[in-house]
């Protein structure tokens, strides 16, 4: 029984797709932007997490986490666009999907600077590549910053609920991410 559990986990990290954040099919303009977040298993699950385990630091402390992750997002996908391609972004990429897995499902107390100068990294990493994807649409661009805007907002109120629901939700989703993650990293 566990060969099989563990030869299908292996049949499906091997099928995955060898970058962790392939593209999406989208266009261009605002609406494109827009739904980009929305469509990436890679940029949906760690906007969510990081809303939620930004909502879960010390009072007063979480909310600069998602507004770090925006304006690093925007300023390296901008970066991007204007004249840089993509390199090592595509590992930090898989590599946040885990991370942020990992923290969802530990308890650990981090620094403040380590908080901020991880979620600056992440951030870097998901608009650099965003920001090649996109090439030189500025409306999707604008779209896209105001989608993850809010997909750190879902998960902020997410994090704020007090259920126990929502706290197994938390662990659950921070498993998946780990597998998922580990499976980008692998492939």
């Amino acid at each position: 029984m566990k060969k099989n559990i563990l030869l299908a986990i292996a049949t499906l990290v091997a099928s995955t797709s060898a970058f962790a954040h392939p593209g999406h099919g989208l266009e261009s303009g605002f609406a494109a932007g827009f739904l980009h977040p929305l469509t990436g298993w890679d940029h949906l699950l760690v906007m969510l997490s990081l809303g939620v385990w930004a909502a879960r630091r010390p009072q007063g402390q979480g909310w600069q986490l998602p507004v770090m992750f925006v304006v690093a997002m925007a300023i390296a996908a901008f970066t991007a666009m204007s004249w840089l391609s993509a390199s090592l972004a595509e590992l930090l990429v898989a590599a946040s999907v885990l991370v942020m897995g990992g923290l969802l499902l530990a308890e650990v107390a981090l620094s403040r600077g380590i908080q901020l100068a991880g979620v600056a990294v992440i951030a870097a990493a998901h608009g650099y590549l965003h920001g090649v994807e996109l090439g030189s649409h500025w409306t999707a661009l604008a779209g896209m910053v105001l989608a993850t805007a809010l997909l750190h907002g879902l998960g902020w109120w997410l994090g704020r609920q007090t259920q126990p629901w929502v706290q197994s939700a938390s662990k659950l989703l921070g498993g998946l991410m780990l597998v998922f993650g580990a499976s980008l990293l692998w492939a």
